[in-house]
């Protein structure tokens, strides 16, 4: 299973002989779509791996509303959290279609931080890009109108997720709107409208699922 892991970015610059000690922890899990993965609240008992698929990371607010923190691919994992602090899980995670993970139990992956500094940067230095991320998303949220928010939604998916042609970036099965909304703080009919002037400025195409920003390079000026 260690040739899976040379995929993964969280184990870039691992050696190979390390990659196999690390392989022997993990199992591998199907879940079928909308199936929930994690719970909010529940002790943390697994980290995971994205081999294949996609998944949403969100925790309900006061009024029971779902508040939408993360959307990750293939190659994300998550759980590590309430591992390292022992705490209870902080939000929920479910897959928005099918999935396939490498699923490691804590103890286990616990032995592997603390036997092998080099795992424990590697999660650290990603852990910290996660937070540089976050802290963008509060920035947007806290500093821009509606428009803005959704924009900077998009740069992120396209930075996070996009595919690079020409002076163009393609972003692939988008989230639907629903969910832009929620990462946006704002509302579906928002995020509809927006789209739709952003197709009259010539900023973006839709072709179904898949979203093109057009120059990318003015997008990014314009909404980052």
């Amino acid at each position: 299973m260690y040739h899976d892991l040379e995929e993964i970015p969280l184990f870039d610059g691992i050696k190979s002989s390390d990659l196999a000690r690390i392989a022997q922890y993990f199992i591998y899990k199907t879940y079928k779509r909308n199936q929930l993965m994690i719970i909010e609240g529940d002790i943390g008992k697994h980290f995971f791996i994205i081999k294949k698929g996609k998944v949403k990371i969100s925790r309900a607010n006061d009024d029971g509303q779902e508040i939408i923190l993360a959307l990750l691919h293939e190659g994300d994992f998550f759980g590590e959290l309430s591992i390292l602090d022992e705490g209870i899980c902080s939000a929920s995670v479910c897959s928005q279609q099918p999935c396939e993970v490498l699923c490691m139990r804590h103890e286990n992956f616990k032995k592997l931080l603390i036997n092998m500094p080099n795992l424990s940067y590697c999660l650290l230095y990603h852990m910290a890009q996660r937070i540089r991320i976050s802290n963008q998303c509060i920035e947007n949220l806290n500093n821009h109108n509606s428009t803005q928010r959704i924009g900077g939604v998009l740069v992120h998916l396209a930075e996070y997720s996009g595919y690079r042609y020409k002076q163009s970036v393609i972003i692939k099965k988008m989230p639907f709107q629903h969910d832009i909304a929620a990462l946006a703080g704002t509302s579906r009919e928002t995020v509809s409208r927006t789209f739709s002037y952003m197709e009259d400025q010539q900023y973006i195409k839709k072709s179904g699922r898949h979203l093109v920003i057009s120059d990318y390079s003015r997008f990014y000026e314009e909404f980052s």
